[in-house]
């Protein structure tokens, strides 16, 4: 019981602390940009503690780790550099190509497996990756809605992979969404920019973890494709009414939250019945 409960409540407490650690320690300018990098080293820690995947990326589960800490190495970069959007694209779109190349052929390098065919899969997954990340991206400037999108499509992976009977994997999106929530938390008292190090971190392990489970558990992939689903959310959300008052700042996330948990609830639902048919 013990250890279940420090497996949820580290990467929320890590997330919150170390963020606000970076920010008092970093500066007001600095600090602040940076902070959001807590949210990947939480997860990360968290992760490598509890689940034990091992060093070295054997397979979909263990690459889940190495596709999260280079999209935060990468992410930490252009926090810290703040080139021009259009480099942040262009080595987001590297990233992507690089995890999805890793996630579907097993390994990094091309050494002879290169076909038209791997190439159009891999073409096409990044596409639609890229897409996901850039409008997770696009979203940054409004408050958390980024933070709240990748944390209800991490929760509900995490209810899919119950659903499928693979607990390692929704132990992970269930670590990924608490860790994002800790600094959502802290953002909402601490004015803190939102990074490339969390919006990259965080949406390619969402990806990395919805392969994972798309490999594992095959019978579900129909419930995966729901998920994206989430991304209009935002847009339905901005239509509820609420009050003009400092609350609805508060209630805004509820609000977001609420809408997103319906596709991710037809997935679950979805996912249910696939594996019990």
């Amino acid at each position: 019981m013990l250890k279940s409960l420090l497996i949820y409540i580290t990467p929320f407490a890590l997330s919150l602390a170390l963020a606000g650690a970076i920010r008092a320690f970093g500066g007001a300018e600095r600090g602040a940009r940076t902070a959001n990098v807590a949210v990947m080293i939480s997860f990360l820690v968290s992760w490598g503690v509890f689940l034990k995947p091992g060093w070295f990326p054997t397979d979909d589960f263990s690459r889940i780790g190495h596709v999260a800490f280079g999209a935060m190495l990468v992410g930490l970069a252009l926090d810290l550099l703040s080139p021009k959007r259009l480099l942040v694209a262009a080595a987001a779109a590297i990233v992507i190509v690089v995890s999805t190349w890793a996630s579907v052929t097993g390994a990094l390098t091309v050494s002879g497996q290169l076909t038209l065919g791997l190439a159009a899969i891999v073409a096409a997954l990044s596409a639609v990756a890229f897409l996901i990340i850039a409008r997770l991206d696009a979203a940054r400037a409004r408050g958390v809605t980024s933070l709240i999108l990748i944390a209800m499509a991490a929760l509900g992976l995490a209810f899919i992979a119950r659903v499928a009977d693979a607990p390692a994997l929704a132990t992970t999106g269930i670590m990924l969404a608490l860790a994002v929530t800790g600094f959502a938390v802290l953002q909402s008292v601490i004015a803190l920019p939102l990074g490339d190090s969390a919006i990259l971190g965080g949406g390619t392990t969402v990806l990395a973890l919805a392969w994972a489970l798309a490999q594992t558990k095959p019978d579900v992939r129909i419930a995966l494709v729901l998920i994206p689903l989430i991304l209009f959310a935002e847009g339905t959300a901005q239509r509820v009414p609420l009050p003009e008052a400092r609350i609805s700042t508060f209630l805004y996330p509820l609000v977001l939250a609420g809408i997103a948990a319906l596709p991710l609830g037809l997935a679950v639902l979805v996912a249910y019945v696939l594996v019990q048919g």
